[in-house]
């Protein structure tokens, strides 16, 4: 059954609406704390001016360092390694731009080919510290990391970021296994030697590690044969 309508008087027009009667309170308000919310106002004023700024600087560290980046690997590519530390030195100097920590992956491989093995360890640890979890960058810095450990036969450490490298889905897993494998051999670890080599030849099942691992996997020539 159809309800009556509610008839609107004259007196209901003359009482002002919720919109009204809020507007009316925030004016009031706003007339007795005018003091205040000047001042908030500022204070997000100043804010925004200082995030503006912020991008801004790092918009233009990351502009200059990356012209300074280019004429590092050129020097890089070029095998001009003592040309390529400074020139990477010079671009670090921009430590809030995202050159910054490639900079330090560049002189670690740098060092690496020198054989210069504290250097390059260092390197490799500043640059692990920039980069950021499961990214290609951090593959790169820890294979670069636990390639000098290895060579300082640091393979407990080596194998520890060699596995962390693993984990990562980048173009570098094969080699985190190779370089575990090898670290485990250094430390006469059959049974990881034997289970990286097989991680290893799931990806690459043509490799001629293969036969290593088959000669691994073989019963000693000196155990004698069961009856």
């Amino acid at each position: 059954m159809a309800t009556a309508s509610k008839r609107i008087t004259r007196k209901d027009l003359r009482q002002p609406d919720w919109f009204q009667v809020n507007t009316e309170k925030a004016l009031e308000y706003f007339e007795s704390h005018k003091g205040i919310v000047f001042g908030a106002l500022g204070a997000v004023v100043v804010v925004l001016v200082i995030v503006w700024s912020w991008q801004s600087f790092k918009e233009k560290q990351n502009v200059t360092a990356a012209q300074e980046f280019i004429k590092a690997v050129e020097f890089y590519q070029g095998a001009k390694y003592a040309e390529a530390l400074s020139a990477f030195e010079k671009v670090q100097g921009y430590r809030w731009s995202r050159y910054a920590g490639l900079a330090h992956l560049y002189q670690a491989n740098i060092h690496l080919a020198k054989s210069d093995l504290d250097k390059a360890l260092t390197s490799g640890q500043r640059a692990l510290s920039a980069t950021k979890p499961n990214t290609l960058y951090r593959q790169l810095a820890l294979i670069a990391l636990a390639s000098t450990e290895e060579r300082l036969n640091q393979c407990k450490l080596a194998i520890e970021h060699f596995s962390e490298a693993h984990k990562i889905a980048g173009a570098l897993q094969g080699d985190a296994l190779l370089g575990k494998a090898r670290c485990a051999e250094q430390l006469g670890d059959k049974a990881m030697m034997i289970a990286a080599y097989k991680d290893y030849l799931k990806d690459n099942p043509g490799s001629p590690l293969a036969l290593k691992l088959a000669a691994l996997e073989a019963p000693s020539a000196s155990t004698p044969a069961a009856k």
